[in-house]
């Protein structure tokens, strides 16, 4: 097996920042999940391109989950905001996918989108465990790899 390779960047980011911003996505990925919504979807989508895309101060679930650190129970550490901003815009490609999937009436395509969002935003409040990394080393590495040994 190989070893992971995670984006990285310069920057830091509190651990339990983000725990308790993954908790808020998890809730409202929940509710759309057995509840499917427009609203939601575009609020998802929304909130993880101002996340993944340098506007994390517009991001309504980025500034509730600092306020929310007080209340985390976890150990407060910074973390490096590299997987951080990849996970995000893969938050934000779910949520498109979902939107327009609900648009397009594929109701249960769209909650399945949104039940594998729920999963990563899960997994990543409850046990701080990011998808990203493996999203990024398997989906996406192996194909700039490819692009670039042809150059």
């Amino acid at each position: 097996m190989s070893s992971l390779i995670c984006p990285v960047s310069t920057e830091k980011v509190d651990e339990k920042a983000v725990r308790g911003t993954a908790l808020l996505s998890f809730i409202i990925a929940v509710l759309f999940t057995v509840k499917p919504n427009l609203f939601a979807a575009a609020f998802l989508a929304i909130d993880f391109y101002s996340r993944g895309f340098g506007m994390k101060n517009t991001s309504i679930l980025a500034c509730s989950g600092a306020g929310l650190t007080q209340f985390v129970p976890f150990q407060s550490k910074q973390i490096n905001k590299g997987p951080k901003i990849f996970a995000a815009r893969v938050g934000f490609l779910f949520s498109v996918v979902s939107f327009i999937l609900l648009l397009t009436h594929y109701v249960l395509a769209s909650q399945i989108v949104m039940g594998v969002l729920t999963v990563f935003a899960f997994l990543e409040w409850s046990v701080g465990f990011c998808m990203g990394c493996y999203v990024y080393t398997y989906a996406v590495l192996p194909f700039f790899n490819k692009n670039r040994k042809k150059i």
